[in-house]
């Protein structure tokens, strides 16, 4: 069946965003007197911040509200992004101006706040590349839970097995094949043990897919 749409995951796909996460959550951690170690980490990579938050609460029994370090987080990301010096991941200009080319869609479905995802559409410069978004605030069940990936085709109004889903994360991949999408793992060099291994394909390289969407499409 042809690609008709391609659903992009933000962090660490359109841009290598993991670093400057870490860098906001390990000064949350040091305000909060807690060790977060890197097993834990690693544990929320692709999923929300308020599982994330959930989780660290319950773990070291803090007073905290999820929605109160919630805030706090998204609120220093948005903030220190324009001086952040990050840009788009490699190959994603040529892969954008490939789905354009061919009339192929393409969306962001992101587990990140709707706030961060419009900013880092505002960084990176590509809002005329993208058909809108679907981020973690609009669905109930989080990655690896199909959820988000659904209501983005849904809204573009395409068939999930007309979907391709670009994942970095270990949940997202799982959230891509359980849509019943083709699934690509993106091997972020900044997001190790993520385990890729249920995706269709892996690339190192975002230019790489537009071969790949070539053949599936007889280009």
């Amino acid at each position: 069946m042809p690609i008709k749409a391609v659903l992009f995951d933000m962090d660490g796909v359109l841009f290598d965003s993991e670093p400057l996460h870490e860098i906001i959550n390990t000064q949350i951690y040091r305000e909060l007197d807690i060790i977060v170690d890197n097993a834990l980490v690693s544990e929320f990579v692709g999923r929300t911040s308020s599982d994330r938050w959930t989780k660290i609460i319950q773990k070291f029994q803090l007073q905290n509200t999820v929605d109160e370090l919630n805030d706090r987080q998204w609120d220093d990301l948005v903030n220190s992004l324009p001086g952040s010096g990050l840009g788009a991941s490699t190959g994603l200009d040529i892969l954008l101006a490939f789905l354009k080319e061919n009339d192929i869609r393409a969306t962001v479905a992101s587990a990140s706040q709707k706030r961060f995802v419009e900013a880092v559409i505002e960084h990176l410069l590509i809002g005329q590349n993208l058909e809108g978004y679907t981020c973690g605030e609009e669905v109930e069940r989080c990655k690896p839970a199909p959820d988000i990936f659904l209501l983005a085709a849904k809204k573009l109004g395409v068939a999930p097995p007309e979907c391709l889903v670009i994942e970095d994360s270990s949940a997202g991949v799982r959230a891509g094949k359980a849509a019943g999408m083709y699934t690509i793992g993106y091997e972020n060099p900044t997001s190790p043990g993520q385990d890729l291994s249920p995706a269709d394909v892996r690339v190192k390289n975002l230019a790489d897919i537009c071969g790949i969407i070539k053949e599936m499409n007889h280009l």
